[in-house]
């Protein structure tokens, strides 16, 4: 019953799973290990296994191949962390979120839904719920709001929780701060599992009225509070939103929000020390900067009359890279939570990239200096590897497979020589005793032409006829010297397919 229960709750991609094997722990608290795609449906004997806490743990990727999920959670990546303290702001807050410990010690902060939802819907709501918890920038699950199944891609998966069942570390937190058993957290899902379509948190429910237009990480702060030692920052981008929203007035408003916001509130001196600072010229809101980076919905902030919309664009956020090993091989990488195919050129080359992000996302990513781009590359190749975010292609999709199809295609099912003399016309010729088929390259090249091949330049071709057992040889031919490439036969089917028995019912097909 559980573990329908279990599975019912974390439903997920029904293509693919992950797995993940604890080999160390850092001296952050962090545990790291072994992490794993398996390209195959995650069958009840593996949910069974990390329920009874048979290693290697199991993870689900929340997006379905629609691009739809019921569930996505905050990873809050943060050692140690108060967990009963958390649980308690996610209740004054009203967020209908489950949190549960981490492998790590962690947070992960559950939302569930009753029925599918697009993973667009349910990346706006934990970001927009992240932003009001102050966790905006964790990593949020589902990465991405759309996968290229059909293409090789698949998202990203999480450790799920209760690995080892009743005797766990990943466990629900009930709202009192104790462990909540397995039954306990249904019980908690069934209280706060939502229904479709959902509504995203309005973040100017944290704000008062004369921040209405603001940035969502200032109505938040103004509600909360600045934390002890960001109240300088937190003055000076009020004061930024005070230019935008009054003008010429807003000095003599500074003062007020002073008063008003900040507890306790800076010194005149202070206050005058910011004022002199915003007036030497325009700034922008420090948005990577303390306090506000930890309470930043940036795609809210975009649509406020005095958010960020009207300032200059900063680089699309870019994450989730994934390396399909086909021949060329394809990447998929998330630009601002959409997902994009790439080339190797177009995501190595930057223009290339920007051109596509035009062509496909409507945006056109600023350029950026060809240091930082190959920084950012390289921590994108970094975490893929570290994700395990490589999916060998099948053989049969790959260039080197396809000409091997082809190649059996051309020594075993064409018209074949009836002696060796025939290999003028055309046709492979094969030598029982010596198990062999002979061929001129033209002709198989004339093969591969006439189906559409052109993957192999001339000399990888005779490399793969090489990697195959194949040698080149010379042959007289009608009284003339002919090269000729000789290889071992391909296994043939020469016994008829068996079909099962139809027993005439007399329905008709």
């Amino acid at each position: 019953m559980q573990l329908q229960r279990f599975k019912h709750v974390f439903q997920g991609l029904d293509i693919a799973y992950g797995t993940y094997r604890i080999e160390k722990d850092k001296d952050n608290g962090k545990r790291v290990g072994k992490a794993l795609v398996v390209r195959a449906p995650p069958i009840d004997a593996v949910w069974e296994a990390h329920l009874n806490g048979v290693e290697p743990a199991l993870g689900i990727i929340p997006i379905r191949a629609d691009n739809s999920c019921t569930w996505g959670t905050i990873d809050i990546d943060q050692y140690p962390i108060d967990h009963t303290a958390l649980v308690q702001k996610v209740r004054r807050l009203k967020l209908p979120l489950v949190v549960c410990r981490s492998k790590s010690g962690g947070a992960h902060c559950f939302l569930f839904t009753k029925d599918p939802v697009p993973a667009a819907d349910m990346q706006d709501y934990l970001k927009a719920s992240a932003a009001l918890l102050g966790e905006a920038g964790r990593e949020i699950f589902p990465k991405q709001t759309e996968i290229l199944v059909d293409r090789g891609d698949t998202g990203n998966f999480l450790n799920l929780p209760y690995f080892a069942g009743e005797d766990t570390t990943r466990y629900a937190i009930n709202d009192d701060g104790s462990a909540a058993s397995m039954d306990q957290f249904f019980a908690l899902y069934d209280t706060h599992v939502q229904d479709a379509p959902l509504a995203v948190p309005d973040t100017n429910k944290a704000a008062v009225s004369p921040l209405r237009d603001a940035p969502p990480c200032l109505q938040t702060l103004c509600q909360q509070g600045f934390p002890e030692g960001s109240r300088n920052n937190g003055l000076f981008n009020l004061g930024i939103y005070l230019r935008k929203a009054f003008g010429e007035r807003w000095e003599e408003r500074i003062l007020e929000y002073n008063q008003n916001f900040m507890q306790p509130p800076l010194s005149l001196s202070e206050v005058q020390t910011v004022i002199k600072q915003l007036n030497k010229k325009d700034y922008r809101y420090k948005c990577k900067d303390a306090p506000i980076n930890s309470f930043c919905n940036a795609s809210v902030c975009r649509t406020r009359k005095h958010g960020i919309g009207s300032e200059a664009p900063d680089a699309p956020r870019m994450a989730a890279l994934s390396k399909y090993n086909s021949e060329p091989p394809l990447w998929f990488l998330d630009v601002d939570a959409r997902r994009v195919e790439l080339d190797t050129d177009q995501l190595f080359n930057q223009p290339q990239f920007q051109r596509v992000c035009m062509e496909r996302l409507n945006l056109l990513p600023p350029t950026l200096r060809r240091q930082d781009w190959e920084q950012m590359l390289n921590q994108l190749l970094r975490e893929m590897v570290e994700m395990e975010q490589i999916v060998d292609a099948p053989d049969d999709t790959s260039i080197t497979g396809r000409f091997t199809d082809l190649l059996e295609e051309f020594t075993t099912h064409l018209q074949q020589a009836l002696d060796k003399e025939e290999i003028l016309l055309g046709r492979p010729w094969v030598n029982e005793e010596e198990a062999k088929v002979y061929f001129r390259i033209k002709d198989l090249e004339a093969h591969l032409k006439r189906n559409g091949f052109m993957g192999f330049t001339a000399p990888r071709m005779a490399q793969r006829l090489r990697d195959l057992g194949g040698e080149p040889t010379t042959s007289s031919l009608k009284g003339r010297a002919t090269r000729l490439w000789r290889i071992p036969i391909f296994t043939r089917q020469d016994a008829p397919f068996e079909t099962p028995t139809r027993h005439n019912t007399g329905t008709p097909f």
